[in-house]
């Protein structure tokens, strides 16, 4: 087989592959509220992982508050991946964000998702098929 047809062939098989996932259902503490957060399919959803230590998390801000202004039906998650709640408190009141910041303590839920590095930005379809992920935002939804 040419060796051009072989690579084609994986790269189309390895993107279906990726296609294909979906967002399994999980649930993480609310920061600063009593509850839980349960991410179900059926509306589309945008989420990022972030540290308060990641400069990169901190210059992503503005382009994620923006896609959110322009995106009113899109959920926005925000999800911390390790810091404590002090940390968290002087991060967020530095720099903000105007969606639902989720705490992964541990890194449990990051770690199942795949997440090795920050930031990642993760969005899924109503139906939960993750349909983009990447170490940056989308440019658009």
């Amino acid at each position: 087989m040419n060796k051009v047809l072989l690579i084609v062939l994986l790269v189309l098989v390895f993107s279906l592959e990726l296609s294909a996932k979906t967002l399994q259902s999980f649930s993480l503490p609310v920061y600063k509220q009593e509850k839980s957060f349960t991410y179900k399919a059926g509306k589309k959803t945008l989420i990022n992982f972030w540290a308060s230590w990641c400069t990169s998390c901190i210059q992503e801000i503005p382009i994620l508050e923006e896609l959110k202004r322009k995106n009113p039906n899109v959920t926005f998650i925000a999800i911390n991946a390790g810091d404590s709640q002090k940390k968290i408190k002087k991060f967020l009141k530095k720099t903000g964000f105007s969606y639902t910041v989720l705490m992964d303590k541990s890194k449990k839920v990051s770690k199942e998702m795949g997440i090795l590095s920050l930031p990642q930005t993760i969005v899924v379809d109503e139906n939960g098929n993750i349909f983009f992920h990447e170490n940056i935002p989308p440019e658009s939804l």
